[in-house]
């Protein structure tokens, strides 16, 4: 039986996570990686961007045109605010066998730009990183979407790249990153107002002990399924019980951005009439709620 061919990758820009990803793949036994950088490109021997990439198993080279002809694969791993201008530089000299793909962390609406620019010069892919590089290399979970998604995915899944394609034009994956912050990110908020009350109060190490408790013994599948389904009938019992709370944190003199906002949400689906709607009966699932959401202007 043939070896399969080895895919040939390229990297646009070689900063934190571009070393971390070509040495994981070097690691893995891919050979014949390259980079462009400005900055590598005027670098001399002893430069710490050599040392990097003699590291990592990676040839730096001068131009985006050597790039594009060493390559099969291009990640582009600049910042997001240079992701464009990479792609222009790189623009003409791809091949209908290339596969782009933009890991830049650029808004959707670059990635769509992007995916325009590109047209059908090669199959582009918005990638989306969700994990530390450093930490994780190679195997961080990587979303992906637009045609050079699934080529993306297979050609680097035998040297332990973690790419989940998800279905959507170029800038999906960068869309899902973001919206998933609005839960990841938010639930730091409502951690650190939750534990400076119980620091004010002298409980912060029971609330904590709680709240893990609660979230460890059961799947966080049901927990979506229960708060969204539940507040489209329980909306206005917990209105009040937010007022409660924020009665508390004022007396605390506590912060309370995330209960004022919080109560301000259940106070809008309260009176979007979702528990005449539903019976006074939590729904099987959260499907018909947000539903219910989208077609309904909400003023928040």
């Amino acid at each position: 039986m043939m070896e399969a061919k080895k895919p040939r990758v390229g990297f646009m820009g070689f900063g934190e996570a571009g070393y971390h990803f070509a040495k994981g793949l070097t690691r893995a036994g891919l050979t014949g990686l390259a980079a462009y950088s400005r900055s590598g490109a005027r670098a001399a021997a002893g430069d710490p961007v050599c040392a990097r990439a003699m590291d990592a198993g990676v040839e730096l080279v001068k131009s985006p045109r050597e790039l594009c002809r060493r390559a099969d694969i291009i990640i582009a791993v600049t910042p997001g605010k240079n992701a464009l201008a990479a792609l222009r530089s790189a623009r003409r000299y791809l091949r209908p066998d290339h596969v782009y793909v933009d890991a830049s962390a650029a808004a959707v609406g670059a990635m769509e730009k992007a995916a325009a620019l590109i047209g059908g010069k090669a199959a582009f892919a918005d990638a989306a990183i969700l994990g530390p590089v450093p930490l994780e290399g190679v195997r961080v979970l990587m979303l992906a979407s637009g045609p050079g998604a699934a080529p993306f995915r297979d050609a680097l899944a035998p040297y332990g790249a973690n790419v989940q394609v998800i279905e959507g034009a170029p800038g999906a994956a960068s869309a899902m990153k973001l919206i998933r912050s609005v839960f990841m990110k938010g639930l730091t908020g409502l951690l650190l107002e939750s534990m400076e009350a119980a620091e004010r109060c002298g409980i912060r190490g029971a609330l904590e002990a709680d709240i893990s408790r609660w979230v460890d013994e059961r799947p966080f599948s049901q927990v979506i399924n229960r708060f969204v389904g539940s507040t489209a009938v329980h909306a206005e019992r917990r209105m009040h019980e937010m007022a409660d709370v924020l009665a508390l944190l004022r007396a605390l003199k506590s912060s309370s951005r995330m209960t004022r906002a919080t109560r301000a949400w259940f106070r809008e689906i309260s009176r979007m009439g979702l528990r005449e709607r539903f019976g006074g009966a939590v729904p099987e699932t959260i499907a018909p709620v947000i539903e219910a959401l989208v077609g309904k202007t909400v003023t928040r």
